[in-house]
Protein backbone atom coordinates (compact mmCIF):
# COMPACT_ATOMS: atom_id res chain seq x y z
CA UNK A 1 0.00 0.00 0.00
CA UNK A 2 1.13 3.55 -0.65
CA UNK A 3 1.59 6.23 1.96
CA UNK A 4 -0.20 9.55 2.33
CA UNK A 5 0.83 12.56 4.34
CA UNK A 6 -0.40 15.17 6.78
CA UNK A 7 1.26 17.94 8.70
CA UNK A 8 2.25 17.10 12.26
CA UNK A 9 4.42 18.33 15.04
CA UNK A 10 4.56 18.42 18.78
CA UNK A 11 6.73 19.88 21.52
CA UNK A 12 7.43 18.07 24.73
CA UNK A 13 7.98 18.47 29.84
CA UNK A 14 6.12 17.44 38.91
CA UNK A 15 6.05 18.96 42.13
CA UNK A 16 8.39 18.65 44.93
CA UNK A 17 7.39 17.61 48.45
CA UNK A 18 7.38 19.73 51.65
CA UNK A 19 9.76 19.06 54.45
CA UNK A 20 8.66 18.30 58.03
CA UNK A 21 8.99 20.56 61.16
CA UNK A 22 11.28 19.72 64.03
CA UNK A 23 10.18 19.29 67.71
CA UNK A 24 10.85 21.62 70.76
CA UNK A 25 13.34 20.67 73.44
CA UNK A 26 12.84 21.28 77.20
CA UNK A 27 14.71 23.94 79.17
CA UNK A 28 15.62 24.22 82.88
CA UNK A 29 14.03 27.02 84.86
CA UNK A 30 14.01 28.48 88.37
CA UNK A 31 12.82 26.14 91.04
CA UNK A 32 13.68 23.10 88.94
CA UNK A 33 10.93 23.27 86.33
CA UNK A 34 11.10 20.35 83.93
CA UNK A 35 11.37 20.54 80.15
CA UNK A 36 8.55 20.02 77.69
CA UNK A 37 8.08 16.49 76.38
CA UNK A 38 7.84 15.52 72.70
CA UNK A 39 4.52 15.03 70.96
CA UNK A 40 3.68 11.51 69.78
CA UNK A 41 2.18 10.39 66.48
CA UNK A 42 -1.19 8.76 66.24
CA UNK A 43 -2.02 7.80 69.81
CA UNK A 44 1.56 8.55 70.94
CA UNK A 45 4.24 6.04 71.97
CA UNK A 46 5.44 5.09 75.48
CA UNK A 47 8.40 7.02 76.80
CA UNK A 48 7.85 10.00 74.50
CA UNK A 49 9.68 8.22 71.66
CA UNK A 50 8.92 8.38 67.95
CA UNK A 51 8.36 5.56 65.51
CA UNK A 52 8.79 6.05 61.80
CA UNK A 53 5.51 5.50 60.02
CA UNK A 54 5.55 3.11 57.11
CA UNK A 55 4.71 4.56 53.71
CA UNK A 56 1.55 3.09 52.22
CA UNK A 57 2.34 0.47 49.65
CA UNK A 58 1.74 1.51 46.06
CA UNK A 59 -0.59 -0.76 44.18
CA UNK A 60 1.11 -2.26 41.13
CA UNK A 61 -0.19 -0.92 37.84
CA UNK A 62 -2.31 -3.22 35.68
CA UNK A 63 -0.17 -4.79 32.95
CA UNK A 64 -2.06 -3.10 30.12
CA UNK A 65 -2.11 0.58 31.11
CA UNK A 66 0.11 3.35 29.81
CA UNK A 67 3.15 3.83 32.04
CA UNK A 68 4.00 7.16 33.71
CA UNK A 69 6.14 9.21 31.35
CA UNK A 70 4.32 8.03 28.20
CA UNK A 71 3.81 10.88 25.73
CA UNK A 72 0.28 11.20 24.40
CA UNK A 73 -1.88 13.36 22.19
CA UNK A 74 -5.26 14.44 23.59
CA UNK A 75 -8.26 13.42 21.48
CA UNK A 76 -12.05 12.94 21.44
CA UNK A 77 -12.64 15.52 24.19
CA UNK A 78 -16.16 16.96 24.15
CA UNK A 79 -16.35 19.45 27.04
CA UNK A 80 -12.79 20.65 26.42
CA UNK A 81 -12.73 20.19 22.66
CA UNK A 82 -10.24 23.06 22.33
CA UNK A 83 -7.66 20.79 24.00
CA UNK A 84 -7.91 18.13 21.29
CA UNK A 85 -4.55 17.76 19.58
CA UNK A 86 -2.56 19.05 22.58
CA UNK A 87 0.48 17.03 23.60
CA UNK A 88 0.60 15.55 27.10
CA UNK A 89 2.46 13.18 29.38
CA UNK A 90 1.02 10.43 31.60
CA UNK A 91 1.76 11.26 35.25
CA UNK A 92 -0.17 8.44 36.94
CA UNK A 93 -3.10 6.05 36.64
CA UNK A 94 -6.05 6.07 39.04
CA UNK A 95 -7.10 2.42 39.29
CA UNK A 96 -10.34 3.12 41.18
CA UNK A 97 -11.50 5.83 38.78
CA UNK A 98 -10.05 4.12 35.69
CA UNK A 99 -8.61 7.47 34.65
CA UNK A 100 -5.17 8.68 33.64
CA UNK A 101 -3.71 11.77 35.27
CA UNK A 102 -2.19 13.57 32.30
CA UNK A 103 -0.12 16.73 32.29
CA UNK A 104 -1.05 18.88 29.32
CA UNK A 105 2.27 20.14 27.97
CA UNK A 106 0.52 23.09 26.33
CA UNK A 107 -1.06 24.70 29.43
CA UNK A 108 0.96 22.87 32.14
CA UNK A 109 -2.25 21.67 33.85
CA UNK A 110 -3.19 18.16 34.97
CA UNK A 111 -6.35 16.44 33.73
CA UNK A 112 -8.05 13.14 34.58
CA UNK A 113 -8.83 11.48 31.27
CA UNK A 114 -10.22 8.22 29.92
CA UNK A 115 -8.14 5.89 27.79
CA UNK A 116 -10.11 6.81 24.68
CA UNK A 117 -9.05 10.43 25.12
CA UNK A 118 -5.38 9.55 24.65
CA UNK A 119 -3.34 8.61 21.59
CA UNK A 120 0.00 7.28 22.74
CA UNK A 121 3.08 8.50 20.89
CA UNK A 122 5.11 5.45 19.87
CA UNK A 123 8.76 5.91 18.98
CA UNK A 124 10.80 3.28 17.17
CA UNK A 125 7.97 1.85 15.04
CA UNK A 126 9.47 0.04 12.04
CA UNK A 127 7.99 -0.23 8.56
CA UNK A 128 7.81 -3.72 7.07
CA UNK A 129 6.21 -5.59 4.18
CA UNK A 130 5.52 -2.56 1.96
CA UNK A 131 5.09 -3.43 -1.72
CA UNK A 132 4.38 -0.22 -3.62
CA UNK A 133 6.71 1.76 -1.34
CA UNK A 134 9.27 -0.93 -0.59
CA UNK A 135 12.06 1.64 -0.26
CA UNK A 136 10.64 2.51 3.18
CA UNK A 137 10.90 -1.04 4.55
CA UNK A 138 13.20 -1.17 7.58
CA UNK A 139 12.89 2.54 8.30
CA UNK A 140 11.87 3.58 11.83
CA UNK A 141 9.59 6.43 12.76
CA UNK A 142 7.20 7.75 15.40
CA UNK A 143 3.47 7.06 15.51
CA UNK A 144 1.76 10.38 16.20
CA UNK A 145 -1.83 9.39 15.47
CA UNK A 146 -4.25 6.83 14.12
CA UNK A 147 -7.14 7.19 11.71
CA UNK A 148 -9.83 4.75 12.74
CA UNK A 149 -11.79 5.59 9.60
CA UNK A 150 -8.88 4.68 7.34
CA UNK A 151 -7.42 2.04 9.64
CA UNK A 152 -3.94 3.53 9.33
CA UNK A 153 -1.31 5.11 11.55
CA UNK A 154 0.08 8.57 11.02
CA UNK A 155 3.79 7.73 11.06
CA UNK A 156 6.46 10.41 11.14
CA UNK A 157 9.73 9.36 9.51
CA UNK A 158 13.03 11.26 9.62
CA UNK A 159 12.65 14.38 7.47
CA UNK A 160 15.48 13.37 5.13
CA UNK A 161 13.42 10.28 4.26
CA UNK A 162 9.94 11.83 4.10
CA UNK A 163 9.04 15.38 5.07
CA UNK A 164 5.37 14.77 5.94
CA UNK A 165 3.86 12.02 8.12
CA UNK A 166 2.76 8.94 6.20
CA UNK A 167 -0.41 6.86 6.42
CA UNK A 168 0.60 3.25 7.08
CA UNK A 169 -1.49 0.16 7.85
CA UNK A 170 -0.85 -1.67 11.18
CA UNK A 171 0.04 -4.73 9.08
CA UNK A 172 3.05 -2.79 7.82
CA UNK A 173 4.30 -1.51 11.17
CA UNK A 174 6.28 -3.42 13.80
CA UNK A 175 5.62 -1.89 17.21
CA UNK A 176 8.37 -1.91 19.86
CA UNK A 177 8.32 -3.96 23.06
CA UNK A 178 6.06 -2.73 25.90
CA UNK A 179 3.70 -0.85 23.56
CA UNK A 180 0.14 -0.96 24.90
CA UNK A 181 -2.19 -2.16 22.15
CA UNK A 182 -5.89 -2.74 21.50
CA UNK A 183 -6.88 -6.11 20.03
CA UNK A 184 -8.87 -6.01 16.79
CA UNK A 185 -10.09 -8.34 14.04
CA UNK A 186 -9.84 -11.57 16.03
CA UNK A 187 -12.17 -14.24 14.61
CA UNK A 188 -11.33 -17.27 16.78
CA UNK A 189 -11.58 -15.20 19.99
CA UNK A 190 -13.92 -12.33 19.10
CA UNK A 191 -14.65 -11.69 22.79
CA UNK A 192 -11.11 -10.33 23.09
CA UNK A 193 -11.61 -7.63 20.47
CA UNK A 194 -11.43 -4.19 22.05
CA UNK A 195 -9.42 -5.35 25.06
CA UNK A 196 -5.93 -4.04 25.76
CA UNK A 197 -2.66 -5.91 26.00
CA UNK A 198 1.05 -5.23 25.97
CA UNK A 199 3.61 -6.32 23.38
CA UNK A 200 6.29 -8.58 24.84
CA UNK A 201 8.26 -9.26 21.66
CA UNK A 202 8.05 -9.64 17.90
CA UNK A 203 9.03 -12.83 16.10
CA UNK A 204 10.12 -11.86 12.58
CA UNK A 205 10.18 -15.49 11.40
CA UNK A 206 6.47 -16.00 12.10
CA UNK A 207 5.46 -12.37 11.63
CA UNK A 208 3.64 -12.36 14.96
CA UNK A 209 3.79 -10.55 18.26
CA UNK A 210 3.79 -12.20 21.65
CA UNK A 211 1.15 -10.07 23.40
CA UNK A 212 0.37 -10.20 27.10
CA UNK A 213 -3.42 -10.41 27.31
CA UNK A 214 -3.88 -11.05 31.04
CA UNK A 215 -1.82 -11.07 34.23
CA UNK A 216 -0.59 -14.59 33.42
CA UNK A 217 -1.33 -15.26 29.74
CA UNK A 218 0.04 -14.18 26.37
CA UNK A 219 -1.02 -14.83 22.79
CA UNK A 220 0.71 -14.85 19.41
CA UNK A 221 -1.00 -12.31 17.20
CA UNK A 222 -0.52 -10.97 13.68
CA UNK A 223 0.50 -7.35 13.11
CA UNK A 224 -2.96 -6.46 11.83
CA UNK A 225 -4.64 -7.79 14.99
CA UNK A 226 -3.25 -5.12 17.30
CA UNK A 227 -3.31 -1.36 17.10
CA UNK A 228 -1.57 1.23 19.28
CA UNK A 229 -4.72 3.34 19.55
CA UNK A 230 -8.03 3.55 21.36
CA UNK A 231 -9.92 4.75 18.26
Amino acid sequence: AGMGGMPGGFPFGGMGGMGGMGGMGGFPGMGGMGGMGGMGGRGGFPGGGFQQQQQPKKMPLPFNVLSPGTRVRLQNLVKAHDKNGDMGQVEAYDTKMDRYIVKNLEDEKNYKLKRENLQQIVMGAKITGMVSSSEFNGEKGTIIGYSGEKGRYWLRLPRHIKKKPALVKPANVVLPKDTVVRLIGLTKAPHMNGKYGKIQEYDASSGRYAVQISASKSAKLKLENVVASSN
